[in-house]
């Protein structure tokens, strides 16, 4: 569902990027009630919203046998059902508000190597992630919670053991690695076992940090390992990711624009005059505006470090980055 469509300037080329904010929910994926997709039409995933895509490599064996990985799409909620056949449903036992379909992840092994293989999406334009709803599915929540023939109880007999269940969300501009979220599904590793916790509502992560991204890698770790890898079954669910897409780049026909200096230690000057100027945290948070015909900023009281500056220029609405050392 697309939210906003704003456009933003590359300074110091002199080009106009157009970028559209969409959060990717799947609803523009059906399913009847109480069901799932998990690839078994062959297809090799799905894609969902304009610009991303979720693959899934689904194998028939023969005999009713079949197995998946990657990722499936669902609408299932049995929060109490610890069986393998119940991967699909979410242990938050409801879905988002406006949300009827969720997705599904399952990190398969490398059985040469007992390492797990990352799930992938990809985006057919740059993408810029902002958030998502993350959520444990229920088997492997109550898997943890009770231990079952193949994965360990955590906290072991006493309660004591320092388990954990953790997800790493990590982005890539090509094959460069931009950074990782690290997100706990579980932690029993608290010295106060009353602070030990499985991920029982949906939350939602900053991925901010990640920064432009070609494509987006989920991987499962546990501390319940054997000799064949992890023992914890590796699913979550996911929701709404929110993603700001560049999708286009042309000249800027109002000219170049520019500032000068960045980093800076105090004034900056602008080439033409700006309005409307908002001075951005890193958390978001505008911490200075200032509403017309401005020539130059004073960034002398400023603390040491990164901020972004939205103005408009000539009628057209710019982001910019800028340092104070």
């Amino acid at each position: 569902m697309l939210k906003k469509m704003f456009l933003c300037v590359s300074l110091s080329l002199g080009l106009i990027y157009s970028s559209k904010s969409q959060v990717i929910n799947f609803e523009d994926l059906s399913l009847p009630p109480d069901s799932f997709w998990n690839g078994s039409d062959f297809s090799g995933g799905f894609n969902s919203g304009i610009y991303a895509h979720f693959p899934n490599n689904f194998v028939d064996y023969g005999g009713g046998i079949t197995a998946w990985d990657g990722f499936s799409y669902s609408n299932k909620l049995n929060d109490s059902l610890q069986d393998f056949n119940n991967m699909y449903s979410c242990f938050a036992g409801l879905q988002l508000i406006n949300s009827t379909v969720f997705g599904v992840s399952f990190n398969s092994i490398d059985w040469m190597t007992n390492d797990v293989i990352p799930t992938e999406v990809s985006f057919t334009v740059p993408a810029i992630p902002q958030s998502i709803f993350i959520n444990n599915s229920a088997y492997t929540a109550l898997t943890i919670r009770n231990g079952d023939s193949f994965s360990k109880k955590f906290g072991g007999v006493t309660g004591n053991d320092p388990d954990w269940f953790k997800l790493d969300i990590i982005g890539y501009n090509d094959t460069l690695v931009t950074d990782t979220v690290h997100f706990y599904l579980a932690d029993y590793s608290y010295t106060d076992s009353l602070m030990d916790y499985i991920i029982k509502d949906w939350t939602e992560v900053n991925l901010t940090t990640l920064g432009q991204i070609t494509k987006l890698d989920f991987v499962l770790s546990s501390s319940d390992t054997g000799a064949h890898g992890m023992n914890t079954p590796a699913f979550f669910c996911f929701d709404n990711l929110n993603c700001n897409f560049i999708t286009n780049v042309t000249e800027n026909v109002n000219g170049l624009f520019n500032f000068y200096p960045n980093p800076t230690t105090a004034q900056v000057y602008f080439n033409k005059i700006v309005n409307n100027l908002k001075i951005y945290n890193l958390s978001g948070e505008v911490i200075y505006s200032k509403p017309g015909n401005i020539s130059s900023i004073d960034l002398t009281d400023f603390n040491s470090g990164i901020y972004f500056i939205k103005m408009n220029v000539d009628g057209i609405e710019i982001n910019k980055k800028i340092i104070k050392k």
